[in-house]
């Protein structure tokens, strides 16, 4: 069977209908025992104003004169609907006319006291039973059919109240709970377009200042990440694959030539066969570089670790691993302790690649030099430097200048160099050389303060 699932506008506006009924029988039961409470005090003042009680306690008045043959409307009959007279052997009389309460043990009880009872021909009634000397006891009772037709008027009355205020209150909850929720209604068409389309540019309508707008707009910066995040990868997945063409065309074409002399028997020179085995060992050198920097610059950025790392023994690391890269080059290095927090595997690639990129550009024997100072590192070499328009682009995926095109390299080591700056919250760029000879790269980092500084 399909499951049926209420909208949310429907459950807020039964949740508001339930919670309005709620209150409103809170309300109604509250008034009604309240005017209850009332009406039975007003009637037991009433008793209390009208009873005989004082008049059958005054000196030389008989009790028993309450049922004589005298009483009629001018006598105790003027004071209340029902009274009389409670003898100390238990029997009662009354004035002529009058229905008598039914009494019980308990009303022998101590007095006054009031009660709820009934006549012997079957009225509810209100009473009041006080002593009045020498064992004897005055009933005054009043009939409680007004207060009864009043209360059953008050709850016929709440209960309608009741009804036509959660129906009102439902339709007014509906009603603005479309209107609430319609920003919400667009977000979420706007979301299944997403989803069934993949269109990460499809605008999100949401505005205000409220929750739903804040949602909005995260979502709408969500999705412009997505965008772009997605933009990026098909960048590199092009720019990636039009790479890998050449060395892959020209390890093909090498190898195609070695499997063509074995297959027709005719044997490549002993030196052309050296000459093409080892430029295959060095397109396959270049091709894992290359796919290695490829994957350094998919990795996204919340996998980088996030730990204190000493910059100083960063520098000292790379330049040990340009040194053994590099025979014939000088490097200067000049370094001062200072901590960054990040991750120091990719820290210390970044570094190598500015120092590798320095010896690339670099005469023979010249030198490299390395300055490290808290927040900012500077590689400087002694090549030809870079012209002023083209320095922003050299940080670019797989951008190289035309003076660089013969050189080995992908054109990825600035790239990552600039991606790791980015992740660690700081900036790389090429400056002017002090001297005016070769090229500049400062790197700079965030510092870890410590308490102490």
């Amino acid at each position: 069977m399909k499951e049926r699932k209420l909208l949310l506008r429907s459950r807020i506006a039964l949740v508001t209908a339930l919670v309005v009924a709620l209150g409103i029988i809170v309300v109604s039961v509250f008034a009604w025992f309240s005017a209850d409470l009332t009406m039975r005090r007003q009637i037991d003042a009433s008793l209390q104003t009208a009873s005989p009680a004082k008049e059958l306690t005054k000196p030389g008045v008989d009790p028993e004169s309450l049922c004589g043959p005298d009483q009629g409307p001018q006598g105790y009959q003027k004071y209340i609907v029902g009274v009389q007279l409670l003898r100390p052997d238990g029997t009662t009389c009354c004035p002529k006319g009058v229905d008598k309460v039914r009494l019980g043990p308990r009303d022998w009880e101590p007095m006054p006291k009031f009660r709820n009872g009934f006549t012997y021909g079957r009225v509810g009634v209100r009473v009041l039973i006080e002593p009045v000397g020498a064992g004897y006891a005055v009933v005054t009772s009043r009939s409680m059919a007004d207060v009864r037709d009043t209360l059953r008027q008050l709850g016929t009355l709440f209960g309608v109240v009741s009804v036509i205020g959660v129906v009102v209150a439902a339709a007014a909850g509906l009603l603005l709970t479309r209107l609430a929720l319609r920003p919400v209604e667009r977000l979420t068409k706007t979301v299944e377009h997403i989803a069934e389309t993949e269109d990460l540019a499809a605008p999100v309508d949401v505005r205000g200042r409220d929750e739903i707008g804040r949602l909005g707009r995260a979502f709408s910066r969500m999705t412009k990440s997505l965008a772009e995040s997605r933009k990026r990868q098909q960048d590199l997945v092009a720019d990636a694959a039009h790479e890998l063409r050449t060395p892959l065309t020209s390890m093909r074409t090498n190898v195609d030539l070695l499997v063509r002399s074995e297959k027709t028997g005719r044997p490549i020179p002993d030196e052309q066969r050296r000459a093409l085995l080892t430029s295959l060992q060095e397109q396959a050198r270049e091709l894992g570089d290359l796919v290695g920097e490829l994957v350094v610059l998919a990795r996204d950025e919340r996998e980088t670790e996030r730990v204190p790392v000493s910059m100083g023994a960063v520098v000292d690391r790379a330049v040990e691993r340009a040194r053994a890269r590099a025979q014939g080059h000088v490097f200067d290095v000049r370094s001062q302790p200072w901590t960054v927090v990040g991750d120091p595997g990719e820290l210390e690639r970044a570094v190598l690649n500015l120092l590798d990129n320095a010896v690339k550009f670099s005469p023979p024997g010249s030198t490299v030099r390395v300055r490290s100072a808290e927040g900012d590192i500077t590689v400087a070499d002694a090549g030809p430097g870079i012209a002023a328009d083209e320095r922003a682009m050299v940080f670019q995926r797989f951008w190289r200048s035309e003076s660089a095109r013969s050189l080995p390299g992908s054109g990825l080591g600035l790239a990552i160099v600039a991606q790791t700056a980015a992740a660690h919250g700081g900036s790389v760029e090429f400056v002017e050389p002090i001297d005016g000879i070769g090229a500049s790269v400062r790197f700079r980092l965030p510092v870890m303060r410590t308490d102490a500084n």
